[in-house]
């Protein structure tokens, strides 16, 4: 069973789909080393300028939640291509922006290319991959979405330091365009589409949750975490929620199926998973920022530091993808999740005192946990769901991966925004080393919640299995 033959063209489609993906998620993260060079050329503060991560994950965040709809509604080819098209157009209004405006709304239409790419990944491995070789599959999938953020930022260091950021959509280009053509000629089809009746007012109240909870993180910045603004936005975003929660429940709409959140055992999959993204996304925009602030560096530096955790991280992932193959979840997965509480801890405890080499080591524990769990931890949880439901198992992973980018980002720039204005007396570099220590302990608290988490998770599994 596990040297069951995959046919080519099946390899050649999930090639294309996780060159489409890998696209996508790494325009994520590669602006954010943009961010100082972008505020001095638009005159724009931190908060403002930081909307080019925030707004791309919120919106890439509401395309996934519509994706397990779509693809039942849509020939996943189709989707491809449009994904495809849009992700290029996208792409030549990035590159020619003459403003900031612009600039963002050549980033959404790019989200949206995004927002259906990285489910169809998934969606042809769950349905062409044979269970005895999920994980490494799996694994592959995860090494895409996982890995790119954090290579994001030396991709856009380096094209900043030795171009401009503009290039950064320029060189993508045709990575684009050959994803584009190899799978809009290898991508299958498995299941039959049907019509059903889309929910637009589901979407609309999470687009309304996503966005104030988004923007409650960003006015925390501005205003303290004890303001009003702050509150104001976080409690509206939560009502909201509740408001999505009881519509879908009451509604013959079609949007995400929530039956998959009765399963005890995909809740503590999904939360975790959402955790350890945040984790990933927050510290990726961190380190190159807190690089340039603190020391000094350029761009190119700020990027590179973080780049030999990414390669250890790709290269585990299908490593461990196969342990879960041969071993179960449970294995990699402890592994993984207790060596970012080491990472996080390290970045806690060195936090005013960190150096690019320290940045660089601890970096890579955290890319090596990373590689361990990430995948993994989406694998196992979809297989909490019965078979029916995995595709909207695999919409509610992947809107919570990109959500948990969106927050992420929010609430590293809120932290560093608040306490660069906390006293005029000292530098920036100081109050931008005090503001990283401050996310660095957040980052070590969540990373200690995840892996209780998963430990419960594995009790619940292993007693389910037993009954």
């Amino acid at each position: 069973m596990q040297n069951q033959t995959i046919p080519k063209k099946t390899i050649l489609a999930i090639i294309g789909a996780g060159m489409m993906a890998f696209c996508g998620v790494l325009t994520e993260t590669s602006m954010n080393v943009t961010f100082p060079t972008l505020m001095k050329q638009f005159s724009l503060s931190m908060s403002v300028v930081q909307w080019l991560s925030t707004g791309y994950l919120l919106l890439v965040s509401l395309t996934m939640a519509t994706s397990a709809y779509i693809q039942r509604r849509y020939k996943i080819r189709s989707i491809f291509i449009f994904s495809g098209v849009s992700f290029i157009i996208g792409s030549f209004v990035c590159a020619m922006a003459p403003s900031f405006v612009v600039l963002l709304v050549g980033r959404l239409i790019q989200a949206i290319a995004t927002g259906y790419a990285i489910p169809l990944l998934f969606a042809i491995i769950l349905q062409q991959i044979p269970v005895a070789r999920l994980g490494v599959f799996m694994g592959l999938g995860g090494m895409v979405v996982g890995v790119a953020p954090s290579l994001g930022p030396t991709y856009g260091g380096m094209n900043t330091f030795l171009f401009s950021w503009r290039e950064i959509f320029w060189f993508i280009l045709p990575v684009v365009a050959i994803a584009l053509l190899l799978g809009a000629f290898t991508i299958p089809q498995k299941i039959k589409t049907r019509r059903d009746t889309f929910d637009f007012l589901g979407l609309i109240l999470l687009g309304i949750s996503f966005f104030l909870i988004a923007e409650g993180f960003t006015e925390a910045g501005n205003f303290g975490w004890l303001s009003i603004q702050f509150w104001g936005f976080l409690v509206a975003g939560l009502v909201v929620i509740g408001l999505f929660i009881y519509h879908s429940l009451h509604s013959d709409r079609d949007l995400l199926d929530l039956t998959i959140f009765k399963s005890p055992t995909f809740v503590l999959s999904i939360i975790p998973y959402f955790l350890i993204q945040l984790m990933n996304i927050g510290i990726s925009y961190l380190l190159p920022n807190y690089s340039q602030l603190v020391f000094g560096a350029n761009s190119l530096v700020a990027g590179s530091a973080i780049l030999l955790g990414s390669l250890i991280g790709a290269i585990v992932q299908p490593i461990s993808g196969r342990l879960l193959d041969s071993h179960g979840a449970g294995y990699p997965i402890r592994i993984g999740s207790v060596l970012i509480v080491v990472a996080m801890v390290l970045f806690a405890l060195f936090g005013l005192h960190l150096t690019i080499p320290l940045i660089i080591g601890f970096y890579s524990i955290f890319g090596l946990g990373f590689g361990f769990s990430f995948g993994n931890v989406m694998t196992n949880g979809i297989q909490q769901v019965p078979g029916k439901l995995q595709q909207d198992a695999n919409a509610a992973f992947n809107t919570s991966q990109q959500y948990a980018g969106s927050i992420g980002t929010a609430i590293m720039a809120a932290i560093l925004t608040s306490s660069q204005q906390s006293d005029s007396h000292l530098s920036q570099a100081v109050l931008s080393a005090r503001g990283g220590d401050h996310d660095f302990i957040l980052l070590a608290i969540l990373a200690v919640t995840a892996v209780m988490l998963i430990l419960i998770n594995f009790q619940k599994q292993a007693k389910t299995s037993q009954a």
